[in-house]
C-alpha cells in the first residue's frame, strides 16, 4: 500500500491509497479502492483491472530496479494523478502525449519514427496530431492521402507501397545544388512517406480494433466523448 498525497495547483491536497504490484522490474499501480478515479475508464488510461496504463514499453519502459528507477517511477505516477485531476474537470484528457490504446500504440510510435526521418521542414514542423488519412481509389487501386490538417502531403499507392509521382519536389523543402530535391532523389524520404502513410493506416484499424473489442464494457461517464458512451458507441 502507499500513501500518496497530490498537491494541486489551487492548493489542495488529495490523498490516494494505491495498491501496488510488484512482478520482476516491473510495478503495476491502482487505487486500492476506486474513489477518486473511475474503476475503468480507457479515455482517462485506466485498464480494465484498475491498473493504470502509465506508458508503452516499446518506446519508454519504466522498470524499477534501483533508486533512480524507482524515483523515476514515482514521478510518473504522480503526474499521471494530476493529469486525472485535470481530466476530471475538463471531461477528457487534458493532453496530446498520451499513448494510443492497445495495439494501436506501437503504430503510433511508427508514426512518429517515420515523421522524425522525414527531416527539414515536414519532419521538424509537422506534429503527429495533425496528421490525418484519407482513403480514396482511383481506377480501382487504393490511395492513401495523407495530410496535415486539411492541407494534402503526398498519397501513396496502398499496393504498390509507394509514393505517388516521385518526380515531384520533396515535401521536406530541402534543395540541393541550388534546386529543390525530387522525392525519389532525396534521402529515403520516399520510403519514409510510405511507412507514414501505412502507419497511419494500421494506427487507425488497431485502434478501431481496440473499441470493437471493448464493446459492451460499461461506460464510467466521466469523459465527454468516450467511444464506450451508449450515444456515441454504435
Amino acid at each position: 500500500m502507499l500513501d500518496l498525497p497530490i498537491r494541486l495547483v489551487d492548493g489542495r491536497a488529495l490523498h490516494y491509497k494505491l495498491h501496488l504490484h510488484h512482478s520482476g522490474e516491473w510495478v503495476k499501480a491502482r487505487e486500492h479502492t476506486p474513489h477518486h478515479l473511475p474503476g475503468f475508464c480507457p479515455e482517462r488510461h485506466i485498464n480494465s483491472d484498475g491498473t493504470f496504463c502509465l506508458f508503452y514499453a516499446g518506446a519508454n519502459p519504466l522498470p524499477v530496479i534501483d533508486e533512480p528507477s524507482a524515483r523515476a517511477w514515482l514521478e510518473t505516477i504522480y503526474k499521471y494523478l494530476k493529469l486525472q485531476e485535470r481530466a476530471r474537470t475538463l471531461r477528457r484528457w487534458p493532453n496530446r502525449s498520451a499513448w494510443a490504446h492497445g495495439d494501436a500504440a506501437r503504430h503510433q510510435l511508427r508514426v512518429q519514427e517515420a515523421v522524425r526521418a522525414l527531416n527539414g521542414r515536414i519532419g521538424n514542423a509537422l506534429p503527429v496530431d495533425q496528421l490525418a488519412l484519407k482513403r480514396r481509389t482511383s481506377k480501382g487501386r487504393s490511395i492513401l492521402d495523407v495530410l496535415s490538417g486539411t492541407t494534402p502531403l503526398f498519397s501513396v499507392w496502398e499496393k504498390p507501397q509507394r509514393v505517388i509521382n516521385q518526380k515531384r519536389r520533396c515535401f521536406c523543402g530541402l534543395y540541393g545544388r541550388r534546386l529543390p530535391k525530387r522525392i525519389r532523389r532525396c534521402h529515403d524520404h520516399a520510403k519514409q512517406a510510405t511507412e507514414l502513410a501505412l502507419a497511419l493506416r494500421d494506427w487507425e484499424e488497431a485502434e478501431r480494433q481496440y473499441w470493437d473489442s471493448m464493446r459492451g464494457k460499461p461506460c464510467c461517464g466521466s469523459c465527454d466523448s468516450c467511444p464506450l458512451s451508449p450515444q456515441i458507441f454504435v
